[in-house]
This record gives C-alpha cells, structure tokens and sequence, in this order.
C-alpha cells in the first residue's frame, strides 16, 4: 500500500443515496483509489444495497460502510423501518421494567439487522450527549435524557445490541454537546462547564461506553476550555489522547464529526485564507490530534492531496491509525447486503415494534376530555419547516370527525392571523406544531410569527389541544389546556397522537 492509499483508508466520503447510479463512476473511482468507506445519505433500499455491493466488489480493503441511523435504517433509507427519536424511547422505556427493556432490545435488534442486512457496518449511535439544555438547537431530542446516568444505561444498551449482531457502533458527540446554544453545523458551539461538572455529567456516558467496549467514538467539534483553553475538542491532544485514551482507556477508533461543517471549516486560522483552505489544514490538524478517520470533507480527493503533499507532517499519525482501521476492517463480519435479510426490511412486525415504542412515548399533563360534541372542531398545522407537515394527524382527525377544517401555516406563506383567529374563535382548536432538530437550521424552536399565531390561537379558542411533534421544550410557555408531547413528526407519531386525541379512553 503506498503512502497515498494510507491516507485515503482515513477518510470517509459522502455517498448521496438518491444519486448512487448517476454518480456511480465518481464514488467506484473513489473505491480504486482506496478511500476508507462512504457515509450514506438517502436514496432507496433496492439502488443503495445494489451500489454498496458493487463499490465493495471494487475494493481492495472493505469499505466502512456508515450512516447516521440513530432511528434505524428508515432514517435515511426509503423501506426501513423509522423508530422514534432518543427523547421518546427515553420517555417510553423504564429502565426497571422487564416488559420495557424487552422491548428496547428487541427495537435495537430490528435496526441493527436491518442496518447490515442493506449493506451497511457502521451506524453513528448512539448519542451519548446530556440533554442539560432546552435552548440547544441539534440535540434535543436525539439525547435519551438530562439524566447521565440514564443515558449511559441507553447507550450500552444499543452498543450492546449493535455490536453483537456484527455492527460497529459509534458514540458521539465526545466529550459531550448537550450543554450548548449553537449548532456546530453553523459555528463553534463552547460548553462552559468546569471540570468537575464535565466528568459527573458529559463524560460519564462515554466512560460507560468506553467500558461496554464501544469500537468507534466520534469527536464533536467543541470548545470546551474546562478540557482545553486554546483548541476546539477536533483538533486537542489533551482532549483525544490525554482524556479519551489515556485517561479513560479507550482503544478503539476515533472518528470527526463531518469536517465540512462550520465549526471546524472556517475555523483554522489562516488569515484570509478560503473556506478550502481551512478545511484542508483542519483535517490535518485533526490527525495530528490523534483523530483516526476524518468524515465527511466537502471534497475528499483534494483533502487526500493536500495530506499527501503534507506527509512529512503526519506520516506517524497515518500509520498509527491506519494499524486501527485495518484491525478493525478484519472484524467486520459481513461488508455485502444480504438477499434474504433484504425481504424482512420494514416487514409489518418491524413497524409495529416501531409503533408500539412510539405508542408509549406519547404523553400529556391533563386527561383529555370527551369535549367533541360540545365544540366544533378546527384543525391548525404549525409547520416550521416548511414541508408541509401534518397530512397524516390531520387524516387521523378527520377518520374520526370528517368535515373538520384544516389550517395550514408555515414561515414561507404569511400567515393571516386575523382570519385565523375568525376561525378557531370559541372553537375547539387541535393543534399539530412541527419543527424538527436538524443540521444547519441553527435554532431551537418555533420562529417568532409561528409562536405569535399559536399563542393567540390558543386564547382565542374554546378549548385547546396543542399537540407537540417537535422538542418538548418548544411549547413550555404554550397555555393549552392540554399539551401532548410525540417528539417527531413521523406519520407514526402522527396517527399516534391523533388516536389519543379522537379516542381518549
């Protein structure tokens, strides 16, 4: 293997699932040239199983086949099964209960053979950060608890489970990205906890990991000054070798969270230099920190080439890891999708586990009452995604009660709140509020004009049902009369909530 191939074994490309046969060529001559695996968003069951087999066939040395699957292969692959968020598996499950823990581990089993089942042998779960703060705009609801001790307990469960059936997992966001305002997609988030904090709270999940023998932990980039006053966790020695390795024993793979992300991308400080250049020497400070497996540069093959140009600089790190990826690479049990696995993907029995978890995740601070005869019914959708959310809650109503008007509003089309008002006046008012927590969005929450609209919709009508597919930190200053809680958006969810709202008993 020449030096170039060493440096392409640690990188880790995007794969756009959707695109896999349009850009078969680039992501074959990616293979060829020894880049280290993909990370796969997207794309179709049948064409993202075919590709990975073929760029498999190609490889000389078994491609990481990863994703960010923390709900299942469905998160990203049309035809997989779609399990709630972290959030309401954390609501669902008790920790004591026999019953509970059964059905955890028969969730965790269903991902994970469906995850290699299509082709893939690394999944980025679980999330090991602490929910300590509402305001934080890309955890929230993917973090199992604000409890560290919970989200230990979760996270060797799915390490557990993942790993036993031939999966590597991956526990991240090291050394923690719950207690943060900024989303690192966009900017440096800092976590301004001191030491003794940080280790009661942040890093006592990933020492749980770290014992339950997790193969891979992803390094957030974070400013953490408590661990190390100068650099981000990405590019610190004190924070990769001296805590995550040397102090707590880890001898797994270290990966990085995606390198063309903001927080890292434009942070290298290279006076005036382009947004390039300062992905191309953090990935390279990245390694020379003790990372192993850079992910997800914007353009792979220029990172290689800078790295390569820049041997004399890192050329014992690459080494160093190169021994880890491929001791690791001769552990994969299985690197092709499998035919007959393939036939149970999002079979009915998986979906009505998903479901079940879903069902039981579902809660709300007041009964709610049998008040349908009493009030005519409006639907309102608050969409703050602009996607057009709440077709399949409003088909569940409307299964119940046909005839109930729906309301629509999102950020793109201005709301008319005074005709809105009109409608739901002295009515019953079911409200559906959607915003996801995702990449490069930057906020948690509702935007203003949406938060004003439903605030007012609220004091408006008779009596309010304000249903929450989103963070339940999003509606804690909402006075409904009853506030229900689902977490996320799936049509799952959806119809979930619109049963307990249509048939409380």
């Amino acid at each position: 293997m020449d030096t170039r191939q060493k440096i392409s074994q640690l990188v880790i490309a995007r794969l756009d699932g959707g695109d896999i046969q349009k850009k078969f060529k680039y992501y074959r001559s990616l293979t060829r040239q020894g880049i280290g695996g993909f990370i796969v968003f997207g794309g179709g069951l049948k064409e993202v199983s075919r590709g990975i087999k073929r760029l498999q066939g190609d490889a000389g040395i078994p491609l990481f086949i990863a994703s960010d699957l923390e709900q299942g292969l469905g998160q990203q692959i049309q035809g997989g099964t779609l399990f709630p968020p972290a959030m309401a598996v954390g609501r669902a499950i008790n920790s004591k209960r026999r019953d509970d823990i059964r059905l955890l581990r028969r969730s965790v089993r269903i991902m994970a053979d469906e995850i290699i089942a299509a082709g893939f042998n690394v999944v980025f779960s679980p999330v090991l950060d602490v929910n300590t703060n509402p305001k934080n705009p890309i955890i929230c609801t993917r973090a199992y608890s604000d409890d560290p001790e919970e989200v230990a307990w979760f996270g060797k469960e799915l390490i557990k489970g993942f790993q036993s059936r031939g999966l590597i997992a991956c526990a991240k966001h090291f050394p923690g990205h719950g207690d943060t305002e900024r989303d690192s997609h966009r900017e440096l988030p800092v976590v301004k906890a001191g030491i003794k904090r940080l280790r009661n709270v942040e890093l006592r999940p990933f020492a749980a990991a770290v014992k339950a023998g997790v193969t891979m932990v992803m390094v957030g980039h974070l400013k953490v000054p408590a661990l190390d006053p100068k650099l981000p966790s990405t590019f610190s020695r004190k924070i990769i070798q001296r805590l995550l390795r040397d102090q707590m024993g880890f001898k797994g793979l270290v990966i990085t969270d995606a390198m063309n992300m903001h927080a890292v991308s434009r942070y290298d400080p290279i006076p005036g230099g382009k947004r390039q250049e300062k992905e191309r020497s953090a990935c390279l400070n990245a390694l020379k920190a003790g990372a192993n497996i850079l992910l997800h540069p914007r353009d792979p093959e220029e990172v290689i080439d800078f790295l390569y140009s820049h041997q004399d600089r890192i050329m014992p790190e690459v080494n160093r890891s190169l021994q880890r990826v491929l001791r690791i690479k001769k552990k994969i049990v299985n690197t092709l999708p499998l035919s007959a696995g393939i036939r149970r993907i999002g079979q009915r029995s998986h979906r009505e586990t998903a479901f079940e978890m879903t069902e039981r995740s579902i809660n709300t601070d007041n009964e709610i009452l049998a008040i349908n005869k009493i009030f005519r019914a409006v639907i309102l959708i608050i969409d703050d995604d602009d996607s057009r959310a709440g077709k399949r809650f409003a088909e569940t109503i409307r299964d119940h009660y046909p005839g109930v008007k729906k309301l629509y509003v999102d950020n793109k089309r201005p709301a008319d709140a005074g005709k809105i008002l009109d409608k739901v006046k002295d009515r019953l008012l079911i409200a559906g509020v959607f915003s996801k927590i995702s990449a490069w969005k930057g906020r948690s929450g509702l935007s203003v004009k949406l938060r004003s609209v439903l605030k007012k919709a609220v004091r408006t009508s008779g009596y309010s049902v304000v249903a929450g597919f989103c963070c339940p930190h999003v509606l804690r200053d909402i006075k409904a009369d009853v506030v229900i809680r689902a977490y996320s958006g799936s049509e799952q969810a959806q119809e979930a909530v619109g049963k307990v709202i249509c048939d409380p008993e």
